[in-house]
């Protein structure tokens, strides 16, 4: 037995504390008696008292306890795994240095891995109790002393993440209240695996307290790393106490809560709020891993949400048992998105919901769908529009969701107004690629194949009616006998693949069919399911259809959004994701990917804020995103505000939240939570829900008539007249006409809105398409855009976006090589290679009226210690995020020779003790910004006169 005792560094009271000494390595599988005392405790302040009693932290002083999780008292866990720290960079990640692993499979007749920690509770009460451990890895059970076993399974909620090595991250995670008692206490530990199941696992620390707790990577309570790397600030947000005395919470734009006017409704190609207000929605993506986090962290996650500008989120996650019955839904799911809702309710923001997704289902025997075994896919691509089975699942999960009571509310959600929007499926479609017999087994595709053949029967009287009409074009695979009509894959579909067949119209007739029944079977399954919505389960909200692409957008994109005219709300996502390979690229960033950083500003035609409108529908991007781990991102939230106000874009969500603290502590390929996103949230959502840029006139007004959809001619844009009206320069002599069309049409939309209006030669749609025209265009030669009405210049060759509106000004991209920026009123300069800086009133006057104006500059950022070499990640360094130190001035024009006082704010929006050069007179403002913050008030010394 070997013994460590703490000396002062150890234990100690009323501050944070670290451990002095190490454990011993034991050569003996058993270890006991390592430590005798291994607890920390601390008697911290709190973080001040909060605006809500749910929300942050409580009033009176709390205390905490920790303690290591490679500081047993008694345990049969091995010494060391591969698991265990390798270099101190990774002993670096984790509390204390090292954490309690174990790995490879149960043996027959082998003990339970476990172990026990003896602490000190000093008082009476009722502790919130988390573990840092390895992601979702280890299911085990544990208790205090000999009160009943409690579990901890595989589906738990990630508080945050840290990547130790790649396949290695640490998390926190919630594992509820306990009630102790003051005195000595044991808690044990033991790993739930039955013989020849895995038994991976990892623990590195454990915490109980009475206050709120704040998961931040390895650091204990009220500590901050401070770190950064040359060049860079720390973007470190702590605890927010949300008081009054944030100069920067957007939290009033909110309704005092979501929905107490009524639903959301549609008013022609418009959203409003129950009571008529004009509505936009700036949003993020959350998931169930958000909603099952501890109830503060959602309570928090909604309050900072609203404090940063946001009113809508969209819950994107499967409500289905995946290991029960596949008909039920799961109780504890609904629960938490139940409270989610509430949540956001109370914070004045909306909920859309996604629930549906067929990469999300894996297919069982015992499902009722057939044929799965008889293939490598198990995933139901595009069965929710044929198959009978797939729907009454599908409509027994929407039964579920939305018409059981939310005890939090006391109403269902089909009743409740603050659920905005319903989303029928995510991402599928019968005219992508992924409807494919590779992916749908024999049994599947004959029944589609049946629906095909009523389907022509129907339309031509009869199959050999059928065939006769297209002029031959018989398939070996058609059965008239058995009352089925083959169909061709999806590339036959396509512009390459009717080249290949243009020597047979009768094929090209026989495909042609094929599109018309595949969108005639999407609409209809669309039409049927918001019926079914509203008629049966008296929802009140509002339908989406999908969001998904097609194989050739060119040829297909205009009959999958006709199709989505069956619901209320046309949707789309898109990623601007420069190149990022190796292995699991799509979904993670790991040591040893090459990548290439790529910066939309110098990349307009890339973007997928690019929309094709539907006249007469309201349009969401409900999935946006610049990815990591390109370097330039910082212009995203000023080009999707900037741009989607432009278009009249009713909705743009960002995807996705990782932690409920909105705070990333490593770098995931989609989180929001780094200051180049989250970070320039204020200012962007304010000016996109303001409408600070006015929805300009049309770029292009496009009729389409919807025969020659079908027809698969497509629309090419290219071809739209008053094209040739946005151009502002002459074509160079040896430029291609074509080409140079191309070219301008996929730049036109930062010109205005790019409707289509899609006809059938009768009134399709119920509205008149407005004219396009403006004073805007295109000037290939000089690689530069202008919007209709001015208010946005886009020069994509130097790789600079300036704004200029009343109430809103800045500039985005590569600011250094520019020189000043003059933007009417307004005068900025910047040393920063890469920069966004928006400028915008607070109190919804003119900036040169203005009492209150934000000032918010980011450059770029990156994890603390992260390192590539010539595009491949050496390391992705660690929290926290370092952002590239500002270097910028602005001047800027006021009215009246007021006093002018210059604040910089934390990361929290609180005023910080901080000087900021700035000088007053002559009806103007000058401004250094400050260097390591990103937000900076400016106010009248006068402003709360009058008010």
């Amino acid at each position: 037995m070997s013994t460590c005792l703490p000396d002062d560094r150890f234990f100690a009271w009323g501050r944070t504390v670290s451990i002095a000494c190490r454990r011993p390595r034991p050569s003996v599988e058993r270890r006991s008696g390592i430590f005798a005392a291994v607890m920390v405790w601390a008697l911290v302040a709190s973080v001040g008292a909060l605006a809500e009693a749910n929300v942050g932290g409580g009033e009176e002083p709390g205390d905490w306890g920790w303690w290591e999780g490679e500081a047993p008292i008694e345990t049969n866990f091995p010494d060391s795994t591969w698991f265990n720290p390798q270099d101190e960079q990774e002993a670096a990640l984790l509390s204390g240095g090292d954490w309690l692993t174990h790995m490879g499979e149960r043996e027959p007749d082998s003990e339970v891995p476990f172990a026990r920690y003896r602490i000190e509770v000093p008082k009476d009460g009722t502790y919130d109790f988390w573990v840092r451990k390895m992601w979702r890895h280890g299911p085990f059970r544990w208790r205090f002393d000999d009160g009943p076993w409690q579990v901890c399974g595989r589906d738990i909620a990630l508080a945050d993440s840290v990547t130790i090595r790649t396949h290695v991250p640490a998390n926190w995670v919630y594992l509820g209240e306990v009630d102790l008692e003051a005195g000595e206490a044991t808690f044990e530990l033991e790993l739930l695996a039955d013989e020849g199941e895995g038994q991976t696992a990892g623990f590195d620390a454990f915490i109980l307290t009475r206050d709120v707790f704040f998961p931040n990577a390895h650091l204990k309570p009220g500590e901050r790393f401070g770190k950064a790397d040359a060049g860079r600030f720390p973007f470190e947000p702590g605890p927010d106490p949300f008081t009054d005395e944030a100069l920067l919470d957007l939290r009033d734009l909110n309704e005092p809560e979501a929905g107490q006017h009524g639903p959301v409704r549609r008013e022609g190609d418009r959203l409003v709020l129950g009571d008529g207000t004009p509505v936009r929605f700036w949003a993020v993506n959350v998931a169930s891993g958000n909603a099952a986090g501890d109830r503060r962290s959602v309570d928090f996650l909604a309050r900072r949400l609203a404090k940063l500008g946001v009113n809508m989120v969209r819950y994107h996650s499967a409500l289905f048992d995946r290991d029960g019955d596949v008909a039920a839904i799961d109780e504890g799911r609904l629960d938490d998105l139940h409270y989610l809702v509430a949540a956001m309710r109370r914070e004045g923001i909306y909920v859309t919901l996604s629930t549906y997704f067929p990469l999300w289902y894996d297919v069982s025997p015992g499902d009722g769908l057939e044929g799965y075994d008889e293939i490598d896919n198990n995933k139901p691509f595009g069965l929710i529009y044929f198959n009978s089975r797939m729907q009454q699942l599908y409509r027994g999960w929407l039964e579920q969701m939305l018409t059981v009571e939310n005890p939090y509310t006391g109403k269902p959600l089909a009743r409740d107004p603050a659920v905005a929007m319903v989303e029928t499926v995510n991402e599928d479609s019968l005219f992508f690629w992924t409807f494919s017999k590779r992916n749908v087994p024999p049994p599947q595709w004959r029944m589609i194949e049946a629906e095909f053949a009523d389907f022509l029967a129907d339309r031509h009287g009869g199959l050999d009616e059928a065939v006769e009409a297209w002029g031959g074009a018989a398939h070996e695979d058609d059965d008239h006998e058995a009352g089925r009509m083959a169909l061709y894959e999806p590339w036959h579909l396509t512009r390459d693949g009717l080249r290949q067949t243009a020597r047979s119209e009768a094929i090209r007739n026989r495909l042609r069919d094929q599109a018309r029944f595949y969108t005639d079977l999407q609409k209809r399954f669309y039409a049927e399911t918001r019926d079914y919505l509203r008629d049966e389960l008296g929802y009140e909200g509002l339908v989406i259809a999908s969001n998904w692409k097609t194989a050739d957008p060119a040829l297909l994109d205009g009959l999958e959004r006709y199709s989505y005219t069956a619901a209320d709300v046309i949707d789309r996502h898109g990623y601007f994701d420069p190149p990022h390979e190796g292995e699991g690229a799509s979904f993670q960033v790991r040591t040893g990917h090459r990548f290439e950083s790529r910066a939309a500003v110098k990349h307009p035609g890339q973007l997928p804020i690019t929309v094709h409108q539907v006249a007469g529908y309201p349009h969401i991007i409900s999935e946006i995103n610049w990815p990591h781990p390109n370097r330039y991102r910082s212009d995203m939230p000023f080009i999707l505000a900037a741009y989607g106000s432009l278009q009249g874009i009713d909705g743009l969500y960002p995807f996705a939240m990782g932690s409920n603290y909105v705070r990333d502590t490593s770098m995931a390929k989609f989180a929001l939570g780094s200051p180049a996103t989250v970070g320039m949230f204020p200012a962007a959502a304010l000016m996109y829900r303001r409408g600070d840029v006015s929805t300009a006139p049309p770029a292009i007004a496009q009729e389409v008539m919807l025969e020659s959809l079908l027809a698969l001619e497509g629309e090419a844009l290219a071809d739209a007249p008053g094209l040739e009206a946005l151009r502002r320069a002459d074509r160079p002599a040896d430029a291609d006409e074509s080409a140079h069309r191309e070219d301008e049409a996929a730049l036109s939309y930062f010109v205005g809105p790019v409707l289509r209006q899609i006809t059938d030669g009768g009134d399709e749609v119920d509205m008149q398409l407005p004219e396009a025209g403006g004073n805007g265009g295109i000037d290939l030669t000089g690689t530069r855009i202008v919007s209709h009405g001015g208010a946005l210049t886009w020069d994509y060759g130097a790789g600079v976006i300036k704004l200029r509106s009343p109430r809103t000004v800045g500039a985005a991209g590569f600011l250094a090589d520019t020189g000043p920026i003059d933007l009417e009123g307004a005068r900025l300069q910047s040393g920063n290679e890469y920069a966004a800086i928006m400028v915008t009133s607070l109190d919804n006057r003119s900036l040169e009226e203005s009492r209150r104006i934000l000032v918010q500059a980011m450059t770029e950022d990156r994890p603390y210690g992260f390192r590539e070499e010539d595009g491949r990640i050496e390391s992705l360094g660690s929290f926290p995020f370092g952002v590239v130190k500002i270097d910028a001035t602005l001047e800027l024009a006021v009215a009246g020779d007021s006093q002018w006082k210059a604040t910089a704010l934390d990361e929290n929006g609180y005023a910080m003790d901080q000087a900021v050069e700035m000088d007053t007179g002559d009806g103007r403002v000058k401004l250094t910004l400050p260097a390591e913050t990103i937000w900076t008030i400016l106010k009248r010394e006068e402003a709360d006169q009058g008010q």
